[in-house]
This record gives C-alpha cells, sequence and structure tokens, in this order.
C-alpha cells in the first residue's frame, strides 16, 4: 500500500496535517503490532481516531484481551492529553508510560478536516476499526455546521441520556435545572471543541456525566464514555487544590442480563466493555456505576443531591 497523500481525492479547501500511526504490541518480543489509532495534527489542532472495535481482540487473545483493550484506552488517553499540553511534541517526542506502545513514521494527508484524516486512513490500515462506522464519523466530520448535540449524539447512536436524566431530575426537584449542562437544559446548540472538557451535571455535592452502553454499537459507546471519563478527571484534578471537593461519577446506562433482546453473547460483550471501564475509572479514582434505567440515574443523582439537613431544592 502506497501511504502518502496522493491517495485522497482532490478537494477543493483540503485541511493539510501531519498523521502518524499509534502501535500497540501486546506480546512483548513478538513482531506483531496493531494499530489502534491515528494522530492527526496541524498548527490549528490535533485529533487523535481510536480504534472502534476492539471487541475483536476476543478471537485473538481471549480473556487476556480486557487488559490489552485497558491499555489501549490508557494509551490514547494519555496522548490525547500530551498534545493538548506539549502540540505536535507529543507526537515527536512519544513519551508513553507503558512498554510495548510506538508511533509510526509521520507523513503528510490533505483532507476534509483534521477528523476525516484520521478516519481515512484508520479504514485504510487498521482491523481494529469498523469501517461503517467510519463512514458515519467521515460524513459528520465534512459537516461544518453540524451542532455539537446532533454530533454527540450521532456518535453515541442516538444516545440522549443526559437529557432524559434531566427530564427526570428536573420533574422530580427543579431546583436542580441550574445544575446541569446550559445547552441541556436550554436545549441551546453549541460546538464542543476538542479541548473543552464538558459536565452534564455539576451539583453541590455530585459532579456526573452520563452515557449509555448500546448493545449496538460497544466500541463507539466505550469511546464517548472514556472520553466524558476524562472530562471528569480534569474537573476532579481542579478541584484538588480547594476545600471544595464533590463526588465524581460516571452513570451510565446499559441493558441488563434478563432484557429479552439482548442474546446472552452480547451481553457477555457489555460485561467485557463495562468492566473495562470501571477499571480505568478506578485507576483515576473515580467511579463509574452501570444502572438500567433512566429513573435509577435519576434517582441517584437525587439522592446525591439531598442537603444534610434534610432540606430539598424545588
Amino acid at each position: 500500500m502506497n501511504l502518502n497523500s496522493d491517495s485522497f481525492p482532490s478537494l477543493e479547501n483540503p485541511v493539510r496535517a501531519n498523521w502518524a500511526p499509534i502501535f500497540l504490541s501486546p506480546i512483548r518480543g513478538s513482531q506483531e503490532r496493531l494499530i489502534i489509532g491515528v494522530a492527526v495534527f496541524n498548527d490549528t489542532g490535533f485529533h487523535i481516531e481510536a480504534a472502534n472495535a476492539l471487541n475483536r481482540l476476543q478471537c485473538l487473545y481471549g480473556a487476556q484481551s480486557d487488559i490489552v483493550i485497558q491499555v489501549a484506552g490508557i494509551t490514547l488517553d494519555e496522548l490525547q492529553a500530551d498534545l493538548a499540553a506539549r502540540s505536535a511534541a507529543a507526537v515527536t517526542d512519544f513519551r508513553p508510560s507503558i512498554t510495548g506502545v510506538s508511533i509510526g513514521e509521520i507523513r503528510v494527508a490533505d483532507g476534509l478536516s483534521l477528523q476525516a484524516i484520521g478516519v481515512s486512513w484508520m479504514s485504510a490500515l487498521s482491523s481494529l476499526y469498523d469501517a461503517e462506522a467510519a463512514g458515519l464519523n467521515a460524513g459528520l466530520a465534512a459537516l461544518d455546521d453540524i451542532s455539537y448535540e446532533d454530533k454527540f449524539e450521532a456518535f453515541a447512536g442516538g444516545d440522549r441520556l443526559p437529557r432524559l436524566v434531566l427530564d427526570y431530575v428536573v420533574e422530580a426537584r427543579s431546583g436542580l435545572a441550574g445544575f446541569f449542562r446550559s445547552d441541556l437544559a436550554t436545549q441551546q446548540q453549541r460546538r464542543r471543541r476538542s479541548h473543552e472538557v464538558s459536565i452534564d451535571f455539576s451539583g453541590s455535592q455530585l459532579v456526573a456525566n452520563f452515557g449509555t452502553l448500546s448493545v449496538g454499537q460497544i466500541s463507539r459507546s466505550v469511546d464517548l464514555i472514556k472520553r466524558r471519563l476524562w472530562d471528569l478527571k480534569v474537573d476532579r484534578d481542579s478541584e484538588t487544590a480547594n476545600a471544595f471537593s464533590r463526588q465524581h461519577e460516571m452513570l451510565i446506562q446499559m441493558p441488563s442480563a434478563s432484557d429479552p433482546q439482548v442474546s446472552e453473547r452480547q451481553f457477555e460483550h457489555l460485561e467485557v466493555a463495562r468492566k473495562a471501564l470501571e477499571t480505568q475509572a478506578d485507576q483515576e479514582e473515580l467511579r463509574l456505576e452501570a444502572y438500567t434505567t433512566v429513573a435509577e440515574i435519576g434517582r441517584r443523582v437525587l439522592t446525591a443531591e439531598t442537603p444534610r439537613d434534610g432540606n430539598l431544592l424545588h
């Protein structure tokens, strides 16, 4: 395969950027290398297009796939943070905390956007990437006018959970409406920047993000939840120097084992993903809890925000 920018179609206003594959060698001493992501960057910003079909590793590594998936997630999260801190130096002077991880040769490419470039090369190079999902991502990346909320729901497979939790909580206690993300409460559209921290609920005692772990799109769901965990970590770390400290939790919704629309094998895959996310949350000293209904998540928020004197916000 000829890895150069000439393979891209001609574009009227192309974005030119550097890109490099991110490799993971799960077995020490083995020549096998997995492409777990593509880092794309230029003077205006950066983007990491992550492998979105890591569940395929179960066929290669069996029970050990959980560890490989976890390592991949940690690696990409660390690189994301390093790119935000050191820009291009994060790739040219790659400093992974885990052995067996490396960056490939840096090349130049043109595309509709940084994300579109990442999607194109991950689709071409990685067997751990879902081409159908890549098509969705590339389409969204080409739409400059798409709202943050539309993009949020499209990537999450129509994830409306944050707004559903808002509706449930506010119906019970309207005074908590102001604790939810402003665009959720007002239904205004806004665009999220790649470096921006987004928190769904920021209360007096609880800070929480919400995400759905879906059967038909586990990899995409996991990618989104991992990003929301990172947002919580950044927000939590900003409070460490203050006396004011709140609980930071990732509250996810997933089907139960008894759900008639979910097969036993599908639920096993969901559990693998949930455990991997829970492990990552534990490592960051965050809490991740899974619930089966919006009402359960809503009640968790209501319980956490009950003042110690018992008085409720109405």
